[in-house]
């Protein structure tokens, strides 16, 4: 493969990169940021159990990654489709974790349905997190690595900053999330 051509490639697999970063923080931003104020004010859960939707789901997100994931993606080296998969595993399991806790009138059921409901999701979407940090090791030579990390993690800010800012105009009171679209956008 000539420079010229390795070049592009780097800046072509940069740019798939860059746009899954963006996606990935802008769908962070939009869902997580308000996800405890919903929790919370919304489903009145105790500030212990609104807690718990960042903690367990992070604890399914590093087992998962650890000992499934990790594992898997460096045995069958399918770095893509692991990142493919998991996201969309996740977006399926978004809309499923809306429509079951939205069956709910108990709303502390409801909250709890959200909780564990994200520990599935974290699962699938630990797949796509690992495979991600695995390809930028794989394509990139580790002099360059770090400069590309910082490079994605700044597009990343950009999008976490959009979804915040389109999270406040669909939280709607908490609505956006018991309605739907604070989920399905995410």
């Amino acid at each position: 493969m000539t420079i010229k051509n390795k070049k592009y490639s780097l800046r072509k697999t940069f740019i798939g990169l860059s746009s899954f970063q963006l996606l990935a923080m802008f769908r962070r931003g939009l869902f997580y940021t308000y996800l405890s104020i919903y929790l919370r004010d919304f489903l009145h859960l105790s500030v212990t159990e609104t807690t718990l939707y960042a903690t367990l789901p992070m604890i399914m997100s590093v087992i998962f990654q650890n000992f499934v994931w990790g594992p898997l993606s460096d045995k069958f080296q399918k770095r893509r489709t692991f990142i493919i998969s998991g996201e969309v595993l996740a977006g399926i399991g978004t809309i499923l974790v809306w429509f079951i806790h939205s069956i709910f009138s108990n709303l502390i059921i409801a909250g709890y349905v959200i909780i564990f409901g994200l520990m599935c999701i974290e699962a699938f979407w630990s797949m796509s997190n690992i495979s991600w940090s695995a390809l930028i090791s794989d394509v990139y030579p580790s002099l360059e690595r770090s400069k590309v990390m910082g490079q994605l993690t700044s597009v990343g800010g950009f999008g976490r900053i959009i979804g915040i800012s389109i999270g406040g105009i669909l939280y709607n009171s908490g609505f956006g999330f018991r309605d739907g679209p604070l989920f399905i956008v995410a």
